[in-house]
């Protein structure tokens, strides 16, 4: 089996991953609390979008415009998970933020929708995955400056998210590298990247089945 055909077939893990943490959110949505109905909605949307661009990709030849779609519904979901959930104190500041970011995902998503592959460079990723990064970073400072006690499980998810999209953010930066380069080095960063996508969902199905389970709230605003 060739390097090539193990890649293809890790892409099949990200939908089997969304649908395996929105069957056990399902399972036990009488006992999630709303952070974790937010993830499940992050899920659906993120399947959604995976689901819709394979076929999109089959019948057109190029599903790129779905980086900036998801990009865009992946912002509006973890800003409402921060601003509504996991500030006590929500930031206007940061809400301008992510309005200006909004605007911008938008915007990109209509002047791209024609570009050919070949010229497609997008920020939009980038400026999603900082936007997100920000909250994360502000949300640590708002509880290391109030010198306040938070349950473990808020604080590790709050780490897993502000390091993958870190690291997400290095990954979308050279994108156009990433899509036209002839080079194979290419490949190893989609690998990367892919292999971290899955860690995180993996990560979130585990947090979904735990506070399930546990029927303690995981908001702490």
């Amino acid at each position: 089996m060739t390097f090539y055909q193990v890649l293809d077939y890790l892409t099949y893990l990200s939908p089997a991953l969304l649908l395996s943490g929105i069957g056990i959110g399902l399972f036990r949505y009488k006992s999630l609390d709303i952070s974790h109905k937010l993830i499940m909605l992050y899920f659906a949307t993120a399947l959604c979008t995976d689901l819709v661009s394979r076929i999109y990709g089959q019948l057109f030849g190029n599903n790129l415009i779905f980086i900036i779609v998801f990009s865009l519904l992946e912002l509006i979901v973890f800003s409402i998970l921060y601003q509504f959930c996991f500030f006590e104190k929500k930031s206007r500041t940061l809400f301008a933020l992510i309005a200006v970011a909004i605007g911008f995902i938008i915007w990109e998503l209509f002047s791209l929708q024609t570009i050919s592959p070949q010229q497609f460079q997008s920020y939009s990723k980038v400026m999603d995955a900082f936007v997100i990064i920000l909250l994360a970073i502000t949300y640590f400072f708002q509880k290391v400056g109030r010198n306040k006690e938070t349950p473990k499980d808020v604080l590790r998810m709050n780490a897993v998210i502000l390091i993958f999209f870190s690291l997400h953010l290095l990954f979308f930066l050279p994108i156009n590298f990433l899509i036209n380069v002839s080079s194979e080095l290419k490949f190893y960063f989609w690998c990367a990247n892919l292999v971290i996508t899955l860690l995180f969902y993996a990560f979130l199905n585990w947090e979904i089945w735990k506070n399930g389970l546990s029927r303690k709230p995981l908001c702490s605003g």
